[in-house]
């Protein structure tokens, strides 16, 4: 998502991935070229309200190709509808309110489930394709769509379930969950459920030497040239890329745990510990966050974003390390890892890590860095 703010790469997935890595390289180079387009005329007309405004976030989702890449992600877009039509009575009889609701997939999974009523909401132009779809499947009857901000729409009446797509990279990237937050205090029955209702951060280790020459080394020499003066920018940026499993050399430690039910916007912000255990000799480069979402029910449903599992849109979130550094088998890394808004950057977070790596009673290495994550 937000994908003209941001520069992805994405490495080879090998051969488990059956051409979703190639997918979505494809997807994300057309979304490049956009960026740069958008981001050309935005710098000429309105370069400096670009970190306080909000208009071009939303400007984003009127984009027919966000919204292909959503769809298109099967585990994504499945686990909705599967939650939805596999605990049909959660669904029955109940209003809905769907925040963010895009193209209005899940406003239409909840009203084919039994629901009585659906309120969609979205700030995007994308709304007044929504009602068309909607009522080009003969949904009107039961979704009503509604433009503007979820924070500042008037609603008469509490509902029995809130939905939402709200996770970004890295989970917190776009800040839509504070948006949840305050559209389950106003609109929710106290007795109400949220969809998903669990959310969990997990931090691994990644050994991926070949990444990691590419992104970096590669500046020593171009075509005669050195170009390292870019490189101490690099290391600042929190990459969004496809990890591959076999590159993961420990186990994963969850350091973030969210009951959507009951958490606050404070919270969003916030340090923790974290420990992994290395599985195999290598050299450590990187470490990756992932995410796990979590849809409770008789039928419960499982969303996850680690390099485990398949392939998402959202990839995982790399923090590569300036100083790589030789692991065995047994090492410990352990630290803290903090999530905090971008004070410079509208729905941005600044990430950093700080720790060691143990080998007995030994520390064999050090590492305190900070990331931006746009």
């Amino acid at each position: 998502k937000q994908w003209y703010q941001r520069r992805v790469a994405i490495t080879a997935g090998g051969e488990s991935n059956n051409g979703k890595v190639e997918f979505l390289q494809a997807k994300l180079e057309q979304m490049q070229q956009a960026y740069m387009d958008l981001l050309e005329k935005t710098d000429k007309s309105n370069a400096q309200l670009r970190p306080a405004t909000d208009s071009h976030y939303f400007e984003s989702y009127a984009d027919y190709t966000i919204h292909a890449e959503m769809l298109q992600d099967k585990v994504r877009t499945e686990a909705y509808r599967d939650y939805i039509y596999k605990n049909k009575d959660i669904f029955s009889d109940k209003d809905v309110l769907d925040v963010g609701c895009g193209t209005g997939i899940l406003s239409m999974f909840c009203a084919q489930g039994g629901a009585r009523s659906v309120m969609a909401v979205d700030n995007s132009k994308i709304v007044d394709k929504a009602r068309s779809v909607i009522r080009s499947n003969n949904l009107s009857s039961k979704i009503e769509v509604v433009k503007g901000k979820v924070e500042e729409i008037e609603v008469d009446k509490k509902f029995d379930i809130l939905i939402s797509e709200w996770m970004g990279y890295g989970l917190l990237f776009e800040c839509m969950l504070d948006s949840v937050i305050t559209a389950r205090d106003k609109y929710l029955k106290p007795d109400g459920l949220v969809v998903p209702n669990r959310a969990s951060m997990f931090v691994s280790a990644v050994s991926d030497e070949a990444s990691y020459q590419h992104r970096f080394h590669f500046w020593n020499d171009v075509y005669g040239f050195k170009m390292n003066d870019v490189v101490p920018d690099l290391y600042k940026e929190a990459v969004v890329e496809c990890v591959d499993k076999d590159n993961v050399i420990s186990d994963n430690c969850g350091f973030k745990h969210l009951d959507l039910q009951t958490v606050k916007t404070p919270e969003l912000e916030f340090s923790r510990p974290f420990q992994l255990q290395i599985s195999s000799s290598s050299k450590l480069t990187a470490l990756v966050v992932h995410f796990t979402c979590f849809f409770d029910g008789d039928v419960s449903i499982v969303l996850d974003t680690s390099p485990e599992s398949e392939t998402t849109h959202w990839l995982q979130t790399i923090l590569y390390l300036k100083c790589p550094t030789d692991v065995l088998e047994g090492d410990v890394v352990h630290g803290l890892i903090a999530f905090n808004k971008d004070s410079t950057v509208k729905r941005g977070y600044v990430i950093k890590i700080e720790g060691a790596i143990s080998r007995d009673s030994a520390v064999v290495g050090k590492f305190n860095q900070l990331y931006h994550l746009h």
